[in-house]
């Protein structure tokens, strides 16, 4: 499953085609995406967000908790949004992460978590990938100590085991709507 990303160049517009897109993917209406791209664009009229400009951001929207701390928080975040690596958030990185930390459903959290895990976008989830998404996903609560992380990774080993149901090593996205519907870990992940 390829995906389409909005990377706005100069006047930063959304299209109609960008935002049937992005309301495919994400759970989020029409009036949501626009309402969200508004609140972005104040922020970043480049069409996309620094690192330092995401951090800003982040700590004058979320809850005051100890400065270091949020800019922890922020820094993986950040390095979530940034699925392309460029050192820059564009809207559509900015939506899915937005996507899985909004209120909603577990199930309306799967199909923007499985665009986010999947880093090299070739429409599956590795087993690298989804130990990827996992520590960035508890580092921006806590740290993660290698015991937990082993018990996970051994975790994994049963995930693969039970949901990639064609042996092939990797996770379809139907397979992944199967397993955050049926693993209490997942579950807790999207919770």
């Amino acid at each position: 499953m390829a995906t389409q990303s909005v990377k706005p160049t100069g006047k930063v517009e959304l299209s109609e085609k960008q935002i049937d897109a992005l309301k495919k993917r994400s759970r989020l209406s029409e009036a949501e995406i626009r309402e969200t791209f508004e609140e972005f664009r104040a922020n970043a009229p480049r069409g996309q967000l620094t690192k330092e400009e995401f951090i800003k951001l982040w700590n004058e929207t979320s809850p005051k908790i100890d400065h270091s701390e949020s800019v922890h928080m922020a820094e993986r975040v950040f390095e979530l949004c940034d699925r392309d690596h460029s050192g820059k958030v564009d809207f559509n990185e900015f939506l899915m992460t937005a996507c899985l930390t909004t209120p909603g459903t577990p199930t309306q959290k799967i199909a923007p978590l499985f665009i986010l895990c999947d880093f090299n976008r070739d429409g599956f989830l590795q087993r690298a990938e989804i130990e990827k998404i996992y520590l960035l996903a508890k580092s921006t609560r806590t740290s993660v100590d290698q015991k937990e992380f082993e018990a996970f990774k051994t975790h994994l080993d049963s995930v693969f085991a039970k949901f990639d149901t064609n042996k092939d090593g990797k996770i379809s996205h139907k397979e992944f709507r199967d397993l955050c519907t049926h693993d209490e870990v997942f579950q807790k992940m999207l919770g």
